[in-house]
């Protein structure tokens, strides 16, 4: 919720104050807002929710500080044939991060009491990053450009956000990438509610979150070192959400069937391989069709469509959900008994968000026609130094007659 509004005024700071400033203000946001987190654990009962809940909304101001940040820190500090993997490792850490709070948070708290050693357990690493954001980043951007383009001034925040909105490739990115990330997080949010109804355990979808986040890292990672080596980013784009579609459905139809974990496990690896594989090439792509254009700008609409398609494809699932059928009744395990009220166990297979997935691809395939700016500049760069210094080479030649020469006397000197 926090990451919509504060979004365009992270976009603009990061621009206008460099990225320093960036990584400061996330850096003491997260870490203000844990200790916040910390401290309503210690206060009368009445007052713990509300401020615990405030810790949170600070805390989460710093997430589209975070999240814009890898293209930035890419282009600026690292060259041209290490950008892709330097945007994945930066928006990995998310994800990351997501997993391991999932996978540890179930195993320290298993009564109220315990939510005081989660929040110490949260705040500690916070306030590590506030710290070492604080004393060892003091550059925002190194003595020399490791590339041409990270050398040329970019433009400012308002034009930036105009050049974006007038690119066609950008517009289909926008649309695109945000329409699968949002379809990521909603498979990932509603998965309980997908595999309950077939007779799946809370254990196992936790399993299966688990699996689509570590084949996600997998997959960024190799996406973002064949980028790097290739430069093939619209073809690994296309191939690689293509098939985040195709394994994404795949998976929506097999939880309709009971005691189909082995393939459900081996397709959400998959799903995540490909889905998230998109993300850094993604992102990197949006800096390449809108250079000069600031990567915080570029790289944070992206984000920012991608939470509000995330609210939207939540609702789609929510408002077109069915009733269970009645002969799946004797499989879910997602009522506790018929008083249940609150856990009523639905039909989330819908046709609208097989149909929208589809939609994605196809605008993908058929209508992305990128052209490299950051990458066509750097090549002309490139090809004017080379001719400069062949001129140069040239000019500094001196051509002397060799000594085994024989040189004819003239007349004068036979006589």
């Amino acid at each position: 919720m926090c990451t919509i509004p504060v979004g365009f005024f992270a976009m603009w700071a990061g621009r206008r104050f460099g990225l320093r400033s960036a990584i400061l203000i996330a850096g003491w946001t997260n870490g203000i807002g844990g200790l916040i987190r910390l401290s309503s654990s210690f206060l009368p009962q009445q007052y713990r929710f509300p401020i615990g809940i405030a810790g949170q909304a600070i805390a989460a101001v710093a997430y589209p500080f975070i999240m814009f940040l890898p293209t930035k820190v890419a282009g600026s500090w690292f060259p041209d044939n290490q950008r892709g993997l330097a945007t994945t490792i930066g928006v990995m850490s998310n994800p990351l991060g997501v997993l391991l709070a999932n996978v540890i948070s179930p195993q320290m708290v298993h009564s109220p009491q315990h939510v005081v050693y989660l929040n110490i357990f949260t705040f500690v690493p916070s306030a590590a990053a506030m710290i070492l954001a604080t004393v060892a980043v003091k550059r925002s951007e190194p003595k020399i450009p490791p590339t041409f383009s990270a050398s040329k001034p970019q433009m400012d925040f308002l034009p930036g956000l105009k050049a974006c909105m007038m690119s066609k490739p950008y517009l289909i990115l926008f649309f695109v990438m945000g329409g699968g990330i949002g379809m990521f997080n909603c498979l990932y949010t509603i998965m309980q509610e997908l595999l309950c109804p077939s007779g799946y355990s809370n254990s196992f979808v936790g399993i299966c979150a688990a699996l689509m986040i570590i084949g996600g890292i997998v997959g960024a990672a190799g996406s973002g070192m064949f980028v790097d080596r290739t430069k093939m980013y619209e073809e690994t784009m296309k191939v690689a959400m293509g098939l985040a579609v195709v394994f994404g459905l795949i998976f929506m139809q097999l939880t309709l069937h009971p005691n189909f974990a082995p393939f459900l496990a081996v397709t959400c690896v998959l799903f995540g391989i490909f889905g998230l594989a998109t993300y850094p090439v993604g992102l990197e792509l949006s800096a390449e069709c809108t250079f000069p254009v600031s990567e915080t700008t570029s790289t944070g609409l992206i984000v920012l469509s991608g939470q509000v398609q995330s609210v939207l494809y939540v609702f789609i699932m929510k408002q077109f959900s069915r009733p269970l059928q009645p002969e799946r009744m004797d499989l879910q395990v997602c009522s506790l008994d018929v008083t249940d009220k609150l856990n009523q166990p639905k039909d989330n297979t819908q046709a609208v968000f097989s149909l929208l997935a589809a939609l994605l691809v196809l605008v993908l395939v058929i209508l992305f026609k990128p052209v490299y700016r950051r990458i066509e500049a750097e090549k002309e760069n490139r090809a004017r130094i080379d001719k400069e210094k062949e001129a140069r080479a040239n000019e500094q030649k001196i051509t002397l007659p060799r000594e085994n020469d024989i040189q004819p006397l003239n007349e004068a000197q036979n006589v």
